[in-house]
């Protein structure tokens, strides 16, 4: 009988031989991988993908629809400040990107982790994941996490492995329906008192990173920012990886 250890090998030598005889597909289009692609992802695939960049509210990360100009704040973020100091998403919610976040989020595909997990680590990203100390997952309640099996949150924050993740200091209290289909006012009713700070010693005079996997109208991870803060967190910001587009 093998030992856990050369088990492990065997599995890690397997997939090795299979790389250098079987071609690498992309997870979108099929197609073949050039061997230099840091992930299993094509040229053509890769193109198109629109990445967030300037112009965008440098607080909130609004993506601003003429395409022109530089950073500069949103009206909302000049008249009613969120309770984080800053948002950032890697990609915009369109394309690609959107099938890797669905399929991974509800579609289980596992293999779409190290995709996203790639495109956190661009330097805009990665930026707020080095300046934090402590990252926190935006927590699913126990009921959702039994039905779905994960944290999307949680697996994506292994983007940084050096980065300290709390699981604990942050609870979701209240189980609430999908924000998908609701308007901003209702998705900010949906999860108004949703979050707890369960341990308020692990967030005082921290700097928080909030991690999810998309940004819509942003109402979660305010909820999360204005709890986090009223337990005294110095500072919180919020990374995503993919953000939808207002126009």
């Amino acid at each position: 009988m093998f030992s856990n250890t050369a088990a492990s090998w065997i599995k890690q030598f397997s997939l090795r031989v299979l790389d250098f005889f079987l071609p690498r597909l992309c997870l979108f289009c099929g197609g073949v991988v050039a061997e230099s692609a840091a992930v299993a992802v094509c040229a053509d695939c890769e193109g198109a993908i629109e990445w967030v960049e300037s112009p965008v509210c440098p607080c909130c990360g609004l993506i601003f629809p003429v395409r022109e100009g530089e950073d500069r704040l949103c009206g909302t973020c000049r008249t009613e400040p969120p309770p984080f100091a800053r948002a950032r998403a890697a990609v915009v919610y369109e394309g690609p990107a959107a099938k890797a976040v669905t399929r991974f989020k509800f579609g289980r595909q596992m293999a779409y982790l190290p995709v996203m997990q790639h495109w956190l680590q661009t330097p805009r990203c990665a930026e707020l994941a080095a300046d934090a100390d402590l990252l926190i997952p935006v927590p699913l309640h126990p009921k959702r996490l039994r039905r779905r099996g994960f944290n999307q949150a949680l697996l994506l924050a292994g983007a940084f492995p050096e980065a300290q993740v709390s699981l604990e200091a942050l609870d979701r209290v209240r189980h609430t329906p999908p924000q998908v289909g609701l308007n901003p006012k209702e998705r900010r009713d949906n999860v108004h008192k949703a979050f707890a700070a369960a341990r308020p010693e692990e967030v005082q005079e921290k700097k928080v990173l909030l991690v999810d996997d998309l940004y819509t109208t942003g109402a979660t991870v305010r909820e999360c920012a204005r709890v986090l803060r009223r337990a005294g967190a110095a500072q919180v910001e919020v990374l995503t990886v993919a953000r939808v587009k207002h126009e």
